[in-house]
């Protein structure tokens, strides 16, 4: 049931819920900044497809919900795929007062909420219902006191990320923002696969991959786990900073990567030893 494509028809009603969904949030969150679409080009091809103006699919709508809750700000961001409301839409939660804890905590139970709606109806004021109610309570978790690094003795890991599409503009932002906050290095190519190559200590990377993993996926996982065996690193990282890249084939709807242009980026920064045992194995496995 997961791998039937919809037909032209069913993602058009589907879509037709989306802008109806859509126009009752702008009803409700009608106060500059409350209620703000990632990409309004996006919004317009949905329209577009709707209308019969088009015939090419549309990318996933974008959203984002400002929420003052006690004098707080939280954004509730969601991507509705092309199946919402009869699949669950991606939907996570961000506080600048929050720690890494009360976020990931949150989010599950954000998603575990949204699970449990009944599907074929849309989901995301209820969910934003749930939010106003429950965050006080997140806002109470104490922070776990972090173990002291041994900075001159810790490893330095690699994690190869796989996924099965990496489309959300909320996502990806938050993939770079949280990778400069906790100044790991790498890259994420966005598309279909989404593949994530993060890298430098054992203590950072493992914390940005505990909260992006913590978000609503349809399929993510760690492929690949490097570590440097000496322990001052050596030449072990790659990269200098973490960036987004792109590297289109000419499909029709630009949302897969070209994967011999990707082969070229990894073995310029020497790791194109490692290509194979990503894609390869991954696609022999049923992805």
């Amino acid at each position: 049931m997961e791998k039937m494509k919809l037909s032209p028809n069913q993602l058009r009603e589907n879509l037709r819920i989306h802008l109806a969904e859509l126009e009752s949030l702008e009803s409700v969150f009608c106060n500059p900044g409350e209620l703000k679409i990632e990409d309004i080009c996006t919004l317009a091809d949905v329209k577009d497809f709707v209308d019969d103006k088009t015939t090419i699919p549309p990318p996933y709508l974008d959203l984002t919900i400002n929420l003052y809750i006690d004098n707080m700000k939280f954004e509730l961001c969601a991507t509705l795929p092309h199946k919402y409301p009869y699949s669950q839409p991606e939907i996570f939660v961000r506080n600048d007062k929050l720690n890494r804890e009360q976020h990931v905590k949150i989010n599950k139970d954000l998603n575990e909420f949204v699970a449990g709606q009944e599907k074929g109806e849309p989901c995301i004021f209820s969910a934003t219902c749930w939010l106003k109610d429950h965050a006080d309570e997140y806002l109470q978790i104490e922070q776990e006191q972090p173990s002291k690094k041994e900075e001159r003795n810790e490893k330095f890991v690699r994690y190869w990320i796989y996924s099965h599409h990496i489309y959300s503009k909320t996502k990806r932002r938050e993939i770079l923002e949280l990778a400069q906050e906790l100044k790991v290095t790498g890259f994420c190519m966005p598309g279909k696969p989404g593949l994530i190559c993060v890298e430098g200590s054992y203590s950072d990377v493992s914390e940005w991959w505990q909260t992006i993993k913590s978000m609503n996926w349809k399929k993510i996982f760690c492929k690949i786990v490097e570590d440097d065996k000496e322990e001052a690193g050596g030449n072990f990282l790659k990269f200098n900073n973490f960036e987004e890249v792109a590297f289109q084939s000419n499909g029709v709807k630009c949302n897969h990567m070209d994967m011999g242009e990707l082969y070229k980026f990894m073995k310029a920064h020497d790791l194109g030893y490692i290509f194979k045992e990503i894609f390869v194995e991954t696609k022999s496995s049923g992805e």
